[in-house]
């Protein structure tokens, strides 16, 4: 009678009659042999009154995660509500007996509402990979979970709110750690944290304040701003304006975690990378080959763009350098991953030639500056980017004065042009 009572259940919720629809429950809706024995198991552990719950994003979409060396282990997510019943969302971990068979072991509550994704990763000491958890919680607030020994007796280590999360290498270590980056994002505060396991147990080994401005976090880069130091470099968009991106660089010295975006109050605003209609967004890389990453900006617009509304300004890239706790100029530019280039202007073109882009046509020509840019007719030069399809591009290069003195000369052009897909972060 239990096999028939659990097979007639699995008909019921497949019917989508009782539980609500069937894409809340099943991902994919049709249970695979091994998913329905996960399934029965659960059942014959729980009873029947519960939803499947599959995570949102992520490489595991289904309410079933099979792991384990012989996918003997599985952990399913699932909801129970329903009259005179308080809403709750938990966590089951089933593992395979000697027998092949699957038994409900193991059970973790998750304070939220809907789950976002699972990954499996190791880090620290452990040689076992942990389940990192994330889930909503309300009010677009997410929490992250790590759970550790997931292979005999999971046992939570870390459950808390935060922005964005991250598993690696960090700073020249032989050994990965957990990123975790909390923001309030009211720009109050924000923090980044290390964690890492030792002796089975998950601690915390640095923290470091980040710039409060931050709304949500675009990735991360890591390589050397200083030589011999490898960095840790974390881009954000801004929470008060999604037009406006901004730049937290982290290094260990001999007093620990550095931030000189945040210790340095004049850093802020040097790293903030405005964009629009015409004006693509440039993130940090090694722009001259050199090996070291600089840290771009596009706070300013190019000459003759003063009286046009923010979406249609033109921003030069200036491109920086760390020194002691000072941002400094290398480089200004025209860049655009569009076209897939650079363009390091000289210096003296500097306050001196401005640029008009023609979408349309694949061209940026450069001008002797006027005001308005519509005014400026002494043209300098101009870059035609002919697409190849999948080949990239050809570049015609128009230098119609020769005997201009703002003409480049060939090594020049040489110097000043850069192939974005050939340069050093990509």
């Amino acid at each position: 009678m239990k096999v028939l009572s659990a097979l007639f259940v699995i008909m019921f919720l497949m019917s989508g009659c009782a539980f609500g629809a069937v894409e809340d429950m099943l991902s994919p809706p049709r249970l695979t042999d091994e998913q329905q024995a996960i399934f029965s198991a659960l059942v014959d552990s729980k009873g029947t009154g519960f939803n499947l719950k599959h995570p949102q994003t992520g490489e595991h979409r289904s309410a079933f995660v099979i792991y384990g060396e012989d996918n003997n282990a599985a952990v399913v997510f699932y909801e129970i509500s329903g009259i005179n019943v308080e809403r709750a969302l938990l966590m089951n971990f089933l593992y395979k007996d000697s027998t092949g068979s699957w038994e409900s072991l193991y059970e973790i509550p998750i304070r939220g509402i809907d789950i976002e994704s699972v990954s499996f990763a190791s880090f620290g000491e452990e040689a076992e990979d942990s389940i990192l958890l994330s889930y909503s919680v309300g009010q677009g607030e997410k929490k992250c979970m790590v759970i550790s020994h997931i292979g005999s007796r999971p046992e939570r280590q870390f459950d808390d709110i935060y922005s964005f999360m991250h598993v690696d290498y960090f700073f020249g270590r032989d050994y990965k750690e957990l990123l975790v980056i909390k923001n309030d994002r009211s720009g109050a505060s924000a923090t980044a944290s290390f964690y890492t396991f030792l002796g089975g147990q998950l601690f915390r080994s640095a923290q470091s304040e980040l710039d409060p401005s931050a709304g949500e976090y675009t990735g991360v880069i890591q390589g050397e701003v200083i030589e011999g130091i490898s960095a840790l470099i974390i881009n954000h968009r801004k929470y008060d304006n999604p037009d406006s991106y901004g730049t937290d660089l982290l290094y260990l010295s001999g007093t620990g975690l550095v931030n000189p975006i945040v210790s340095n109050p004049d850093n802020p605003a040097r790293v903030i990378r405005r964009t629009g209609n015409i004006t693509e967004l440039a993130n940090p890389t090694d722009i001259d080959g050199d090996g070291l990453i600089l840290l771009p900006s596009s706070s300013g617009e190019f000459l003759g763009y003063a009286h046009l509304p923010s979406q249609e300004k033109l921003r030069p890239v200036i491109w920086r350098t760390l020194m002691g706790n000072n941002l400094i100029d290398v480089y200004h530019s025209f860049y655009t991953e569009r076209w897939d280039f650079v363009f390091l202007l000289p210096v003296r073109w500097i306050n001196t030639v401005t640029a008009a882009v023609n979408i349309d046509a694949g061209t940026v020509s450069f001008y002797r500056a006027k005001a308005p840019i519509e005014e400026a007719d002494e043209l300098i030069m101009r870059i035609t980017a002919v697409s190849e399809g999948e080949g990239g591009f050809t570049y015609l290069f128009d230098n119609p004065n020769p005997e201009n003195p703002l003409t480049l000369t060939d090594e020049e052009l040489e110097n000043a042009f850069r192939i974005l897909s050939q340069t050093g972060n990509n």
